[in-house]
């Protein structure tokens, strides 16, 4: 007999399995996972205290099998999914991630106190492109469910919950990286918590790839938990500094790329 499929709201009691979600298990004794996992329960923490939700769960039976992640944006009156994600094969083609993301659609259908009491006009997402082999990507997954894509951003994509609604893009500003004469000479790598645990794995990778090629640079690495202040004067709350410039491309992208970037910046 086929299990179920039951979808839960994340909170407190369930974080380990939110968390535990995004890393395979054989890498869940790593360090770096286990620095990137407890970012995330920080951010889901101070998501839960802000907006009282922050993703749901699906679980088969007992076992955790999926999730989405979403935040609301009440400027824009929309709700931004910043990720869905089914790990393991095994569960592939049940229909968890239609489940999890129609579960969120009626959700959102109803007044949200983020937005006054109305309901969101719209989810908006910027889909991954990180699927494994054979599995559908998350692009595709969303297009079939009824999301269009956004002409101002072709790499948008947005549902209405609205009749008529039509997202169009605010224009918010990115962080941008201020300068500071302390950071010439040396690298520095600014990390917070973060709803994916990879990000702190990707850091981690940053420096150690730098290390190789720039033997016995300084790195010096900044909590933005526990030295805000020097997050906020920088601009940003995570990215990889090379003498006074923001390093753009990332290591996981092309790591050649990365490291010339790298070099460039320390001539």
């Amino acid at each position: 007999m086929e299990e179920s499929i039951r979808v839960v709201e994340a909170s407190e009691s369930n974080l380990d399995d939110l968390c535990g979600l995004c890393v395979p298990p054989e890498r869940q004794a790593a360090p770096g996972f286990m620095m990137g996992v407890e970012l995330k329960k920080n951010w889901a923490r101070g998501m839960l205290k802000r907006w009282g939700s922050v993703a749901k769960i699906a679980y088969l039976g007992e076992t955790p099998a999926g999730l989405i992640q979403y935040v609301p944006v009440p400027e824009e009156m929309v709700v931004h999914i910043t990720c869905i994600f089914v790990p393991h094969k095994k569960h592939w083609g049940k229909g968890i991630g239609k489940r999890l993301l129609s579960s969120l659609i009626e959700d959102m259908k109803r007044p949200k106190s983020w937005f006054g009491g109305e309901p969101p006009s719209a989810l908006v997402t910027r889909p991954f492109p990180g699927e494994k082999p054979d599995q559908y990507s998350a692009r595709d997954f969303f297009k079939h469910m009824g999301f269009k894509q956004v002409d101002e951003d072709t790499g948008l994509l947005y549902y209405p919950l609205k009749q008529g609604s039509v997202y169009r893009p605010a224009g918010r500003r990115e962080p941008v990286y201020v300068p500071q004469e302390d950071d010439k000479g040396k690298v520095v790598i600014i990390f917070s918590p973060s709803f994916c645990p990879w990000s702190y794995f990707f850091l981690m990778k940053s420096g150690q790839e730098i290390e190789k090629a720039v033997p016995g640079i300084s790195i010096r690495w900044i909590n933005g938990s526990e030295e805000p202040i020097e997050a906020e004067k920088r601009g940003i709350s995570e990215g990889v500094i090379v003498n006074g410039r923001l390093i753009r491309s990332f290591i996981l992208d092309d790591r050649e790329a990365f490291i010339k970037e790298v070099l460039a910046a320390l001539e």
